[in-house]
């Protein structure tokens, strides 16, 4: 098939993306990076349970912008092949924009903060766990994100408990900051800055589609991802992304992010297996946060992207209602867990109850009591 309007990107790495035909229209290429944050004062983790948050990092060819998207559920949506149901939809937010890489690594460093009753608590560093090239094209309607990755060579269990795939792409819409709706209650006072030539985009529609790349440069920009397809990315989109051998000489989470190799783990990069006790690396660089950034206290926690999240007492009162008291805390968790579909982000309230210092509660006022020792 004839190929045009050919793309080089003039770095060091001469990357580049290819229109196959006229099918599809590339709005952005790049490389782009998936990080997770271990729970607070967890050691060595061995699942997803053990995550406290999940990362994408999208670092355009054409611009020096690098932004860090928040994913839901702490995972990539499923993809059924051909088809795309509710369950496969997952959000990401826009937590941080930078044009300045040192504040993107920064921004990912282990950090201290102080609690009263607990003394002082660590917030790990977070880990890269795949790294590849990515394009957003406008195809048949709508826009996708597509990536293959490049590290690991191939996905292994680590890459699987975030459903990061060889390839794969999803149907990827841009949601209007002044509409409600259902599932994003949570994001009502975190709306994205657009100047006026960008919200004229959206008019009364409530999703729109990425055609234009500066939609997602703004933090609070908040994405619907739907699971699209696992596998002939390339063709099914008529474009190439020529992807190339990494190595740890050579990725782009060194060269372009600025991580340091001696700072984190390596083993989910290049292995895809996560690391064991012994092989985090000793922190060599921790931010100690204020009491406003701290976990529960409602600031930015952690600087813009760290473990904690703050949650209010209506969004616990939500997941919690129709319970039957007197609960253990074991009890609160569990009911929490069934009903995580009443809130849109239950992981962040699930890990809030498991931070509670009581264990018996004759009701809610008790719970709302406790929550307030914690933040």
């Amino acid at each position: 098939m004839a190929r045009s309007n050919k793309i080089r990107r003039s770095v060091k790495s001469k990357k580049r993306f290819t229109r196959r035909a006229t099918k599809g229209k590339i709005v952005e290429h790049g490389d782009i990076f998936f990080f997770y944050r271990p729970k607070v004062g967890t050691e060595e983790v061995n699942d997803i349970e053990d995550v406290q948050r999940f990362y994408i990092v999208t670092s355009p060819d054409s611009s020096k912008t690098n932004r860090i998207f928040l994913v839901g559920q702490k995972q990539l949506p499923e993809i059924t092949e051909g088809q795309s149901y509710s369950e496969e939809r997952n959000w990401a937010l826009n937590i941080a924009t930078s044009s300045d890489p040192e504040e993107i690594r920064k921004e990912f460093l282990p950090a201290e903060y102080h609690t009263k009753t607990r003394g002082t608590r660590r917030i790990g560093a977070a880990v890269p766990v795949g790294e590849g090239k990515y394009s957003i094209v406008e195809h048949e309607g709508h826009s996708e994100l597509a990536y293959i990755l490049e590290l690991p060579d191939e996905p292994g269990p680590t890459q699987q408990e975030f459903q990061i795939k060889k390839e794969a792409s999803y149907i990827v819409s841009v949601k209007n900051p002044d509409i409600q709706v259902p599932g994003y209650a949570a994001f009502l006072k975190r709306k994205p800055n657009y100047p006026n030539s960008l919200k004229e985009k959206f008019g009364n529609k409530r999703w729109i589609n990425v055609d234009d790349r500066k939609l997602l440069d703004y933090e609070n920009t908040q994405l619907l991802l739907i699971g699209a397809r696992k596998k002939d990315v390339e063709e099914e989109l008529s474009i190439n992304i020529d992807e190339e051998k990494e190595s740890a000489r050579t990725a782009e989470l060194f060269t372009e992010l600025k991580l340091r190799k001696e700072q984190v783990p390596l083993k989910p990069l290049f292995k895809g297996k996560f690391p064991k006790k012994d092989e985090v690396p000793l922190a060599q660089e921790i931010k100690t946060l204020s009491d406003e950034e701290a976990p529960g206290t409602g600031g930015k926690v952690g600087g813009k992207i760290a473990a904690g999240s703050s949650v209010s007492a209506s969004s616990v009162a939500k997941i919690l209602s129709g319970i039957e008291f007197p609960k253990n805390k074991n009890q609160l968790i569990y009911y929490a867990e069934q009903n995580k579909d009443r809130i849109s982000d239950a992981d962040s309230v699930i890990e809030t109850l498991k931070e509670l210092h009581d264990t018996h509660f004759e009701n809610m006022a008790d719970v709302e009591k406790a929550l307030g020792e914690i933040r």
